[in-house]
């Protein structure tokens, strides 16, 4: 019977949000975010779990089914083996769940990839050809349906599942229904949505290894275990490549003076990736995140080098008077990327 009642409770709010359309979009005002803090879970709600892998941390989190853009409970651990990765990250959920004496109605999961998303396919769920050698042919779908046997879920990559995220939460605007999201730190992936629908196709899209024109004057020789020295995107503004630019540890680039030309170098190649985005998928808004983009000094060159590199061809107002809304952060910062994983949880109760 409490089964039966948490199906009709999906039911109800998956109609409600199909009735309600586009309007339902955007998060809930102040006031309501803190009454909710205080009280918990309104009537109906559904408890939903999301899990990001990313290259350097990973995290689970909580939210409610009416909001999952607001995470009422985390746990981020490093990167390391799969084991010791997912398993901190499990037993934060189970505890969580008996903590809140409510079951989790439905799970989202986000992850670095390549990873195999055709539900047809014999390694669906598989982590496959990654950079990351412990995790090649790790089967994370299964890792995570071992410990939540019985509840829905849904996976996407760790780039798509904000992009997703950002098309519905991220206040860009109600006639917003597309989206890239680039993340640049450990690696660089570039998330697409379309129609309101993440891009999977062939696999999924792979924009950090797009090959760039070289910045004149550059003599960097990036790498890629794929692809050895080619002049990739990744390879030319990856935390690692933008260490071994300076002669420095990556742990020591925050140290680096917004002055220092290698910012500009970074700007030039970033700006070369957005303007593939924008030819190519024509998106409504490009969102830029990771640890390298923490640095928001990078934003004006970004726009600088876009315009300069665009020569006013493809010329919408946004693109020559508001690129500050067109290239542009995340409201949410770092959260963006669990939220994506929660609202892939909302979606998978209706599936």
């Amino acid at each position: 019977p409490i089964e039966k009642f948490r199906e009709m409770q999906a039911a109800l709010w998956c109609a409600g949000s199909a009735a309600l359309g586009f309007a339902a979009r955007g998060v809930l005002d102040a006031r309501r975010r803190d009454a909710r803090r205080r009280r918990g879970a309104e009537s109906g709600d559904v408890l939903l779990a999301g899990v990001e892998l990313g290259g350097t941390t990973s995290t689970a989190a909580l939210a409610w089914s009416s909001d999952p853009s607001e995470v009422v409970a985390e746990l981020t651990v490093d990167t390391t083996s799969p084991d010791e990765t997912i398993r901190p990250l499990i037993e934060f959920l189970l505890a969580q769940q008996q903590e809140r004496g409510k079951k989790i109605g439905a799970l989202g999961i986000g992850s670095f990839g390549p990873v195999d998303l055709d539900s047809k396919s014999s390694t669906h769920g598989f982590i496959t050809s990654t950079p990351k050698t412990r995790w090649r042919n790790c089967n994370l779908l299964q890792m995570l349906k071992h410990s939540f046997p019985s509840i829905p879920m849904r996976m996407d990559t760790d780039v798509n599942a904000p992009a997703l995220a950002e098309v519905v939460y991220g206040g860009h605007g109600d006639d917003v229904d597309s989206a890239a999201y680039v993340t640049i730190g450990t690696g660089v992936g570039v998330g697409v949505v379309v129609n309101g629908v993440a891009v999977h196709g062939l696999m999924h899209p792979e924009g950090g290894h797009i090959p760039v024109q070289r910045k004149s004057g550059d003599d960097f020789i990036g790498e890629c275990s794929y692809h050895k020295n080619a002049v990739e995107i990744e390879s030319m503004v990856s935390a690692s490549a933008i260490a071994r630019r300076c002669g420095v540890e990556t742990s020591a680039l925050k140290d680096l003076g917004d002055d220092h030309p290698v910012w500009d170098i970074i700007s030039f190649y970033i700006a070369s990736l957005c303007i593939s985005i924008t030819y190519l998928i024509s998106p409504h808004v490009i969102v830029l995140s990771g640890g390298v983009m923490r640095r928001r000094s990078l934003f004006p060159r970004i726009h600088r080098h876009f315009a300069e590199l665009n020569a006013g061809y493809v010329n919408p107002g946004k693109l020559v008077h508001r690129l500050h809304q067109y290239i542009v952060p995340s409201k949410f910062g770092y959260e963006i990327g669990v939220i994506g994983t929660l609202h892939l949880a909302r979606t998978a109760l209706c599936e």
